[in-house]
């Protein structure tokens, strides 16, 4: 069996479902795709025939959007071989989960999900891989980090993760995590993997402050909704911990955090209070969930208002 696995390449969630495939199956290929390039990647790949040497196609921790999912839906040979498997609230408001090859989960009867907890079961559940303690711990690990719910279990190691793939990159995490998941009963950090979350935290701890110093805070009614933004500059690795730091000490009362990636071209927000933060990425062109959501920083709308905040 030929597999091609299109996944998510900005986070641990989307790289858990490559360690996966490296489990399941002899012969595959993956494609790694940023937030919002997904439909480009596997309409190069139908473009090119290259998509119908395969078996199966999985699309994961990322969902394909209009027209692409009615062109395969009405491709005999797709449709019945392309499976996609996401978490992403926003996809199910904008419909993308009207077609039997597109399975959208927000939750299962144990909680939140990821998208590699998602694959994990789906793998499982058809026989094509074997479940064991480490495996279980990765997927776990992920899908807490990738959830927000490592700190409800008070669990460090889902950011652990996080801060390895950050620093080492994609292709580095997944030799490390795979590595991790040899012995079956308990994955290991060695010391120099240690020594460069340790060096991560010191170096985000000293950074953040400069950060939320510069902070822009914007108001913006969304379905009669106003929401309280705090924009700032920051490099993708502190996406996930800005936000802790400002709802300890909140001194501009926002309700979310919008973070203007400086080496990509994309907007994350983060929840500071509970509100929804992926209408707000969607209002801009974007996707995400309640907690977390992001947009592409060339949307119009989102430019007019990076031009009123940010005025020389």
């Amino acid at each position: 069996m030929k597999v091609l696995l299109f996944t998510h390449e900005q986070d641990i969630d989307g790289m858990g479902n490559v360690i996966l495939c490296k489990q399941a199956f002899k012969d595959f290929d993956y494609v790694t795709c940023k937030t919002f390039e997904v439909n480009k990647k596997v309409q190069e790949k139908i473009d090119d025939k290259s998509i119908y040497k395969y078996d199966f196609i999985y699309v994961t921790d990322i969902c394909i959007k209009e027209p692409l999912l009615s062109f395969i839906n009405n491709d005999e040979y797709l449709k019945d071989r392309l499976i996609i498997l996401d978490h992403h609230k926003s996809e199910i408001d904008e419909g993308n989960d009207k077609y039997d090859f597109v399975h959208i989960v927000i939750e299962d009867k144990k909680g939140k999900v990821s998208g590699t907890s998602l694959f994990y079961e789906y793998l499982f559940n058809n026989k094509l891989i074997k479940k064991t303690k480490s495996l279980d711990d990765l997927v776990e690990w992920t899908r807490q980090y990738d959830t927000w719910e490592w700190k409800k279990y008070n669990n460090p190691k889902g950011r652990m993760l996080h801060i390895l793939f950050e620093v080492l990159g994609y292709k580095k995490y997944i030799e490390i995590a795979s590595r991790m998941i040899l012995n079956e009963e308990e994955i290991i950090f060695l010391p120099e993997e240690l020594k460069i979350i340790d060096d991560f935290i010191k170096q985000f701890d000293k950074d953040v402050l400069m950060i939320i110093k510069d902070m822009k805070v914007c108001e913006l009614v969304i379905d009669n909704i106003k929401y309280r933004i705090g924009y700032v500059r920051c490099p993708y690795k502190y996406r996930n911990d800005i936000n802790e730091v400002v709802m300890k000490n909140n001194i501009n009362d926002i309700d979310v955090v919008g973070m203007i990636m400086t080496d990509t071209d994309t907007v994350s927000y983060r929840n500071v209070k509970d509100i929804d933060a992926s209408k707000i990425g969607v209002y801009f062109g974007g996707k995400g969930h309640k907690s977390a959501a992001s947009n592409p920083q060339d949307n119009a709308l989102f430019k007019e208002i990076v031009n009123n905040l940010y005025v020389d």
